[in-house]
């Protein structure tokens, strides 16, 4: 049977891949037209700037900027080099979509499975135009046993084995990608969950659950193959929450379902959403090895408290 060897989970903030002068810029343009996956966010600017005024102007300092990006960079390469280190056969990797290969006129499945053969990736960032596409391997096998293990489970799966002309797996896989896998992406499963867009996200005692299921779908799998679990995005954004974020994090640090529970849904928004691609992961590892934090830095870049607050842990 298949064994999980290794968890991980990073934030994807665009920040991440450029410099720490950049970010007095996006907090301008958060202030003048904050969304949240592609939804506008109504948010009180002026009260906002009023309620941080006593302490956010030591956040906003060109050296914290600094520092702070060179810890999250640091962090990166931790993933970065446990994941090659591993050298995990199979990669399950975690994520959402924001109107990538999912638009609202068609269908946004709250849990969807991907087990093609293959997948095309053109990295979201890019400004090149005609861009050849990256082909990776999918691993159809694993994700087909996934679908059926998850049913078995009672949770309700869509599956997807191929992805429409014209649309392209989005930001949260890009930058596993790019970032932590280095571009050597091994055969692998995307499982998109559906954390922004009511009403049908799953709720974090949910995403535990299909954690725990999920383990049990992979080790179930009839293969010697080791593999992954790879969560990405959040942590709260784009208006940081340090404190809704360290009782995130320390309720899957103690592996405390009951805690992870009671978190308040209504929080788990807009960006902060992502915390549950966090919480599927941890719900994977929850048999498994602890929860090691290699970094936590809120990354505040406006007056207003707005920016990304950016983590990564792995489970090995």
């Amino acid at each position: 049977m298949a064994k999980i060897v290794l968890g991980l989970a990073t934030s994807h903030a665009p920040s991440l891949n450029g410099s720490a002068d950049r970010w007095p810029d996006a907090g301008k343009r958060d202030m003048e037209r904050p969304t949240g996956g592609g939804i506008p966010m109504k948010l009180d600017i002026p009260k906002m700037i009023e309620e941080r005024a006593s302490w956010i102007g030591k956040e906003l300092q060109p050296e914290v900027f600094e520092r702070r990006h060179n810890s999250c960079q640091a962090a990166i390469e931790t993933l970065a080099r446990t994941l090659r280190e591993v050298n995990a056969d199979v990669a399950v990797v975690v994520g959402d979509d924001t109107h990538e290969v999912f638009m609202p006129e068609d269908h946004i499945p709250p849990i969807d499975i991907f087990w093609g053969d293959e997948l095309e990736h053109i990295p979201h960032f890019s400004r090149e135009e005609n861009l050849k596409p990256n082909i990776w391997k999918g691993e159809p096998s694993l994700g087909r046993h996934m679908v059926e293990s998850l049913v078995g489970d009672a949770f309700d799966i869509s599956h997807t084995r191929a992805i429409a002309e014209g649309r392209h797996i989005g930001h949260a896989f890009d930058f596993v990608y790019g970032r932590i896998m280095q571009n050597k992406v091994p055969p692998h499963v995307p499982l998109f969950l559906n954390t922004y867009y009511p009403p049908n996200r799953p709720t974090v005692k949910r995403c535990y659950a299909l954690g725990r299921s999920l383990r049990r779908a992979i080790e179930s799998w009839d293969s010697e193959k080791t593999v992954a679990v790879i969560a990405t995005g959040g942590l709260s954004h784009l208006v940081i929450d340090e404190e809704l974020d360290q009782a995130c994090i320390s309720a899957m640090q103690a592996k405390d379902a009951d805690r992870l529970a009671a978190l308040p849904e209504e929080k788990l928004i807009h960006g902060t959403s992502e915390f549950r691609n966090w919480v599927v992961t941890a719900g994977a590892m929850h048999e498994g090895a602890p929860m090691t934090m290699v970094a936590y830095e809120p990354c505040y870049r406006s007056p207003a408290g707005t920016g990304c607050a950016c983590a990564f842990a792995y489970w090995a």
